[in-house]
């Protein structure tokens, strides 16, 4: 009984072993192939229609700007696409080769137009420059080497332009000083308006009233100058009379007290040495060689002694 149930067991074994039952596999992992993408152009086909970005002619309007002429929007990123295009084109050392844009171009023109397509690069590739030009428009038509007698009038065209554009700050931070907090304060009733109109007449009135003290000032000047001249002129001619009458009365003197000739030297003597001490020996010699030696008693003064 034993050895039946262990054949049982033992075909029961060899029946799950035989190729027709079906053999239990462990799984396997699957992998999976991975392909490469690559970058594709999606758009229409060309059939012979060209984009705005094809689009290689220039400006008609004479007052263009850095934009209109790199075909560039003003809050988009700066592209090098465009000036690299028109570059080939302008480009004076490079031949035209009959390009539909440039074969009817006299040299000037096409120097010129590659001069402003450099200038507009270096304006828009910069970004503090572009900024500036975004704010106040400079750096564009204020280059007279570029547009000549044109830039003046277009430049006034676009300062019109700009500082109608051109925004105030509403807030507190752009005050730097009581201008322009009054101007901040005086926001939305017209008072800072009428209060900068009425500062205007009151400078106005100052400078005018400035002018009118300068003339009396300069008048004054005059007459006071004038009369100090006269002043000086008078009192000039008194001391030339006071001269004359001095001089006059010396020689009425000497005429009428000094009647000869010795009286003269005696008088001379007398204003030559008023101490009376009298003259030295060699004086005395030299004044009888002049006087004409023994002609003439010469006696030395000797005052009151």
């Amino acid at each position: 009984m034993l050895r039946k149930s262990t054949l049982l067991c033992s075909c029961g074994g060899l029946q799950t072993l035989s190729p027709h039952s079906p053999l239990v596999r462990p799984e396997q992992p699957t992998y999976r192939r991975q392909s490469r993408r690559f970058a594709h152009v999606h758009g229409p086909v060309s059939d012979g229609v060209k984009g705005p970005e094809d689009d290689l002619s220039w400006p008609k309007s004479p007052s263009f700007t850095p934009y209109d002429l790199l075909r560039l929007e003003r809050n988009a990123p700066y592209s090098k696409k465009r000036f690299y295009q028109l570059v080939k084109i302008y480009h004076p050392d490079g031949g035209c080769n009959g390009h539909p844009l440039c074969k009817d171009l006299p040299e000037s023109v096409r120097l010129q137009r590659y001069r402003l397509l450099v200038a507009a690069h270096e304006l828009l590739s910069n970004p503090t420059k572009r900024s500036e030009y975004d704010k106040f428009g400079r750096g564009w038509f204020q280059r007279e080497e570029l547009f000549g007698t044109q830039g003046p009038a277009a430049k006034s065209a676009m300062d019109a332009y700009y500082s109608r554009r051109r925004k105030v700050d509403p807030t507190i931070f752009r005050n730097a000083s009581w201008e322009d907090w009054e101007q901040y304060h005086g926001q939305g009733n017209g008072k800072y308006q009428k209060q900068q109109q009425s500062t205007g007449a009151s400078h106005e009135t100052f400078a005018s009233l400035f002018v009118l003290l300068a003339i009396f000032g300069g008048v004054a000047q005059a007459v006071s100058i004038g009369k100090y001249s006269s002043f000086v002129d008078e009192r000039v001619k008194q001391v030339n009379r006071e001269c004359n009458r001095f001089l006059e009365g010396r020689r009425h003197q000497t005429v009428t007290e000094l009647e000869s000739v010795d009286e003269r030297v005696q008088h001379f003597l007398k204003r030559r040495d008023p101490s009376g001490y009298g003259l030295k020996e060699e004086e005395e010699e030299t004044y009888r060689r002049h006087l004409g030696g023994s002609s003439h008693n010469i006696e030395p003064y000797h005052g009151d002694r």
